[in-house]
């Protein structure tokens, strides 16, 4: 008899790989030395060669892709298929076609869009900073919020035209949906099409009690990898209930 391979599907974002940009992290924490031994580490432990990786946002610190090409030699030399989308320090990201056709193999970038895999339907944006957060200004950031939930918009819209399977839809974003335990535009609008769950990152250092909630049926997970102590969160269950 055939032995049945299981799949697992994980969720690790924030990763701020720098093996060229000279960017160290522990500034950021005494977590973050040798940051990059650690996910190395942890994700052969947990991380089999048929296994899902989402990762939503900033993967590298470089500035184009020729200084993030380590980087993503890294990332592809873990196990797993990788699922990737921007987050707002992916200076190395140009277009989407041009991503996809340097990554390799083992990682696909989605950008305002969405994909049909095995178990489900994936979406992925980068978002940006709301209203309800502390640091939000009008004038420099409403442009770039509005332009962002359409793009929300546009990727869910993708997402349902793939979803007569009934599968269902998981969404990466990198800036955070909820703050605080308040529900943004973002995750109103995730609700309104049905997403089972959403993973994002771009918190560190400073958590807050809700940084993993439901609302209106959507699960919000934080994959920060600081948050996580850089071991990947198993999100099987939950995806495939």
């Amino acid at each position: 008899m055939e032995e049945q391979i299981i799949m697992k599907i994980f969720g690790l974002s924030d990763l701020h790989l720098g093996f060229e940009s000279e960017k160290p992290m522990d500034k950021f924490g005494n977590n973050w030395i040798n940051h990059t031994e650690k996910i190395k580490e942890n994700w052969e432990s947990y991380i089999s060669s048929t296994d899902i990786v989402l990762i939503p946002g900033d993967i590298s610190w470089a500035m184009n892709f020729k200084q993030a090409e380590k980087d993503i030699d890294y990332l592809n030399s873990l196990p797993g298929f990788k699922y990737i989308c921007r987050g707002n320090h992916d200076y190395w990201w140009s277009s989407l076609a041009k991503v996809n056709a340097k990554t390799g193999d083992s990682i696909t970038a989605l950008e305002k869009t969405a994909i049909e895999l095995d178990d489900f339907i994936l979406s992925a944006t980068k978002g940006w900073n709301s209203p309800q957060w502390e640091g939000f200004k009008p004038s420099q950031d409403t442009k770039l919020y509005n332009r962002e939930l359409e793009r929300l918009r546009l990727a869910l819209d993708h997402a349902t035209k793939l979803q007569d399977s009934g599968k269902p839809i998981i969404h990466m974003i990198h800036f955070p949906p909820v703050i605080e335990g308040e529900a943004t535009e973002f995750a109103e609008i995730l609700a309104s099409y049905n997403v089972r769950l959403c993973l994002y990152g771009h918190l560190h250092g400073h958590w807050h009690n809700e940084v993993n909630m439901t609302y209106k049926g959507v699960s919000f997970k934080i994959v920060s990898a600081d948050y996580l102590d850089f071991i990947p969160l198993d999100i099987t269950t939950e995806v495939l209930r």
